[in-house]
């Protein structure tokens, strides 16, 4: 893929961040929201565990938290968490010089994307029951080989799962026979937002005044966040909305709570 290149997510993080403040943004960390006020002047008050602020413009980016905020709000967005996981192995040699992807899972999704109106679709998972093999994983720059691939309704469940792992790293062997000899000494696991229908919602949620969200990117979100935070920013500034974010729009599926 000579299109595609490779970012490091905590440095590109910290560097959004520093960007950022350069341009006058105030960082708060740790500040867990605890609840959202809307006022008549049509401002809101955030209440957070070390503090509250005021703001006249108010983005939701809480990525898998979306739903418990919007709840703060009387509204349901309908963006549920999905906890993927990865696992790295010893770095040998340069040996894997492209990226590699699943077949399998992409036709199992296309044929049945197996969602609900509790679930969203392309997941690897319904329960604990195994639906399809879904693969994705690279050489790294620090000779680190990495993959992951399940997709799975845990809640907020952030572990990782020892037999998911295994058997992630028993398919990518059947593709790559010499992993089966290199140690995986490295596990993560993370939440991703997946909306219910599978598309993503950024723009402005009508129901409120001055009220926008970014969010529903599932697992690409660190490769098409960047470009979805600059269209919602153009977008704040502008009022004008760009084409491409039509059928990301909210009023699709965000409602007022009953």
């Amino acid at each position: 893929m000579p299109l595609r290149a490779h970012a490091d997510p905590k440095k590109a993080t910290r560097a959004f961040a520093n960007a950022a403040e350069q341009s006058g943004a105030h960082i708060l960390l740790n500040h867990e929201v605890t609840g959202i006020q809307p006022h008549h002047d049509d401002a809101y008050q955030v209440e957070t565990s070390q503090g509250s602020c005021r703001v006249t413009t108010l983005v939701i980016a809480a990525g898998a938290w979306c739903g418990g905020i919007g709840a703060m709000l009387g509204l349901r967005i309908p963006i549920v968490p999905v906890r993927g996981q990865m696992w790295a192995s010893d770095p040998p040699p340069p040996r894997l010089f492209h990226t590699i992807s699943a077949a399998e899972s992409s036709l199992q999704w296309h044929t049945a994307p197996g969602n609900d109106p509790q679930t969203p679709p392309y997941l690897t998972h319904r329960g604990q029951q195994r639906l399809t093999r879904h693969l994705y994983g690279r050489q790294t720059r620090t000779g680190e080989i990495i993959f992951g691939g399940d997709r799975q309704l845990v809640e907020y469940q952030k572990r990782p799962d020892s037999a998911g792992i295994e058997m992630n790293h028993g398919h990518a062997a059947e593709v790559l026979p010499f992993l089966r000899e290199l140690p995986v000494p490295r596990t993560w696991a993370g939440l991703m937002p997946f909306a219910l229908d599978g598309g993503p919602i950024i723009g402005r949620i009508a129901q409120r005044p001055h009220l926008y969200i970014v969010s529903g990117l599932a697992s690409s979100g660190f490769g098409r966040g960047p470009m979805a935070g600059k269209l919602l920013a153009d977008y704040i500034q502008t009022s004008h909305r760009p084409h491409v974010l039509a059928e990301a729009d909210p009023a699709r599926c965000v409602t007022q709570v009953a």
